[in-house]
């Protein structure tokens, strides 16, 4: 994809009673396509979405804005505030290994991962559990597309 056809797209964000999330808004790059925009990351904060989501957009004040999902990707993001620095690095593994990818934020801590649509969620879910359980890591969903354990 040529680097031309990427545009910023922004999503504005609800913060709760404590400033989170702690900005306003989230951008995330996307391609056009005929119907829509495609998310091409994962999301930190915008709640909802998806990388691969065909998206609609409102051109506002010079930028493009979300207005709505038009096609979902079938991909579930959940974000991970890990509690040790150090280890980071294996649980990004330990969910790599089960196919997910992620993307680190500028906080060390927090990671954003996304389960594909051809995964099946429950070794994810499984780790989730285990990881929280454990104390390894506190975990929300950002969008959930994929049935998991109860």
């Amino acid at each position: 994809m040529a680097e031309e056809n990427y545009k910023k797209i922004v999503f504005e964000l609800e913060q709760d009673a404590d400033g989170y999330p702690p900005d306003k808004w989230e951008s995330l790059w996307g391609y056009e396509k005929e119907d829509g925009y495609c998310i091409d990351n994962i999301p930190f904060y915008a709640k909802g979405v998806s990388s691969g989501d065909v998206v609609a957009v409102v051109p506002t004040e010079g930028r493009l804005q979300f207005e709505s999902v038009i096609h979902p990707s079938g991909n579930s993001v959940v974000r991970l505030y890990v509690s040790n620095v150090s280890d980071m690095q294996a649980t990004r593994d330990g969910f790599r290994e089960l196919g997910c990818e992620s993307e680190l934020h500028s906080n060390p801590k927090f990671v954003a991962v996304e389960i594909p649509k051809a995964v099946t969620a429950y070794p994810v879910d499984e780790l989730l559990e285990a990881g929280a359980k454990s104390g390894r890591w506190e975990y929300e969903w950002g969008v959930l597309r994929h049935p998991i354990a109860a």
